[in-house]
């Protein structure tokens, strides 16, 4: 597939999406930004749960626009929003016969499949690899388990949160020999959703080569479980099991988060080297300390870092946190500000490289909206359009892709197997 200079790099390439949640969205809305057609499935009585519920309660207000539902609420709340941006929405009952048989009619004119459910959903429903794969040859699935297609636990689901905890990270996250602790953040879900990103380039790129589509089967426990691989590498080689140790670091000092002035501000300074260390005693105004008797190596350091901790912590504390950056960047030393969420969207450097979009939604209101982390030098992100209405794109796709008239249409809507309207 061949597109044009200062074109977006997968236009041409049409997806489609049945990922719900976290880990599949992220996943095609990369492929979204770079120019691909994705259209995305759901069914009207299981809507992606992104959109929240069809009938809101007072517990769920806070994922609204100012709190406010709306009309709509499914096409509103701020996770849809957010992760399904440059997509188009079906719905497609596929519990139905014919539901199933337009499943396989578009199966056929789309290059990429991308799924989550646990593993053996799409082979009960009849709409697995293997039918979909002696259909369309050049058709890549990517399926988006939580364990993998084989093994004892192939059927397994999860979230992020379980994750952090089947894989393994949350024994390595937490403070110094405290409990272990969950990222809150998630972690594996946009972790997942770029690998799998990756892993679809590589299987378009086999495509160009060989002419013919593959099953990509990703584990997103597997996926997880990689991000571990020092602690792995570690317990291999020496016997050790790793633990929590807060924001340090096994080999350099000082490392961690420091208070500055105003509400909960903080800055994260990593040193690596003895020219680092020196660099930072001389912004801190203490030259004497890098050849002192406590700190004069990485050992030394190492060794005394609650006292390391509390000279830094005194000097940081009353100084912004861009503004430590600033000075110890100058001397060679990593520091970078630790962000809160309104802090990001107003960062000089993202906006510098264009990180953020503004997106005018018809029934969310105009937002901010993070875009790719990287750039292509010929082929640019196109504009990003809003994230879609449920069935807002039924009739483009079922008429103009699949040739379908305005009377088989209307049969499909009043037999709910398509429609706008969730049930339930």
């Amino acid at each position: 597939m061949a597109t044009p200079v200062n074109s977006p790099a997968l236009q041409g390439l049409r997806i489609l999406d049945l990922s719900q949640v976290a880990a599949g969205p992220y996943a095609t809305m990369f492929l979204g930004f770079m120019g691909a057609e994705v259209i995305k499935l759901e069914s009207l009585s299981r809507m992606d749960i992104n959109r929240g519920r069809a009938r809101p309660t007072a517990d769920d207000l806070r994922v609204y626009p100012n709190g406010e539902p709306g009309e709509r609420p499914w096409n509103r709340t701020a996770h849809h929003v957010h992760r399904n941006i440059n997509k188009q929405s079906l719905t497609l009952d596929l519990s139905a016969q014919r539901g199933k048989e337009l499943f396989l009619e578009l199966a056929q004119v789309c290059d990429v499949l991308v799924e989550n459910y646990r593993g053996s959903v799409m082979d009960r429903l009849g709409l697995g690899y293997d039918v979909v794969s002696k259909l369309n040859p050049r058709l890549i699935y990517l399926k988006i388990s939580s364990q993998g297609a084989t093994g004892p636990e192939a059927n397994y689901g999860s979230l992020g949160s379980t994750l952090e905890q089947t894989a393994g990270l949350a024994s390595i996250t937490g403070y110094e020999d405290g409990l272990p602790l969950m990222t809150n953040l998630v972690y594996p879900d946009p972790v997942v959703g770029i690998l799998s990103f990756g892993a679809l380039m590589t299987a378009l790129r086999r495509r160009l080569k060989t002419g013919t589509g593959c099953l990509v089967d990703l584990s997103q426990r597997e996926v997880t479980t990689m991000l571990l691989g020092e602690s792995f590498l570690d317990f291999s080689v020496t016997g050790q099991v790793a633990g929590t140790m807060a924001n340090r670091h096994r080999d350099m000092a000082p490392h961690g988060v420091y208070p500055c002035s105003g509400d909960d501000m903080w800055v994260a300074i990593s040193v690596g080297s003895q020219e680092e260390w020196e660099g930072l005693c001389r912004v801190i105004g203490q030259p004497e300390l890098a050849t002192g008797p406590r700190f004069a190596d990485g050992e030394l350091r190492r060794g005394n870092q609650d006292a390391l901790d509390a000279i830094i912590s005194a000097w940081t504390a009353d100084k912004d946190h861009y503004q430590v950056m600033h000075l110890l960047q100058a001397e060679g030393v990593t520091a970078a500000p630790v962000l809160k969420g309104d802090e990001a969207i107003v960062d000089p450097h993202h906006e510098f490289r264009g990180f953020w979009d503004t997106v005018e939604h018809p029934e969310a209101g105009t937002y901010k909206q993070v875009t790719t982390p990287w750039q292509l030098s010929r082929s640019p992100r196109g504009r990003s359009t809003p994230a879609p209405g449920l069935g807002e794109h039924n009739h483009q796709v079922l008429s103009g892709l699949l040739g379908l008239s305005q009377e088989e249409i209307d049969t499909l809507v009043a037999e709910g197997t398509t429609g706008e309207i969730p049930k339930g």
